[in-house]
């Protein structure tokens, strides 16, 4: 529940960030971000007609996510470690990440 009101609390921050990053929405005719349903939003609980809250980008949002912050990735040399899965952040009391628990994809080794 705490992730899920975090997530939809940072929404428009996060949209508007993507967007500051290059990532394409799709656009209304006044030139806003193009927002669709997705799932079973609703508004008022039910009673209020179908919801529109996912900013798109056409068909292929996530798609086009990924490239936004790979390319971002690459634009500040960042180093990809895919041969290990990401565990658990180690945070110190400052709320700043200072390492992470990763496993080793090849051996299963911490």
């Amino acid at each position: 529940q705490d992730a899920i009101q975090h997530m939809t609390r940072m929404a428009p921050e996060v949209v508007l960030e993507l967007e500051s990053f290059g990532l394409p929405f799709s656009r209304t005719d006044e030139g806003k971000i193009y927002q669709r349903a997705f799932g079973g939003q609703s508004l008022k609980f039910g009673q209020g007609g179908q919801a529109y809250r996912c900013a798109a980008a056409a068909d292929r949002t996530g798609h086009a996510i990924l490239h936004t912050l790979y390319g971002m990735a690459l634009k500040y040399d960042c180093l990809f470690f895919v041969e290990y899965f990401l565990m658990d952040l180690l945070m110190n009391d400052a709320g700043d990440c200072i390492g992470c628990i990763a496993m080793s994809m090849e051996d299963g080794t911490l």
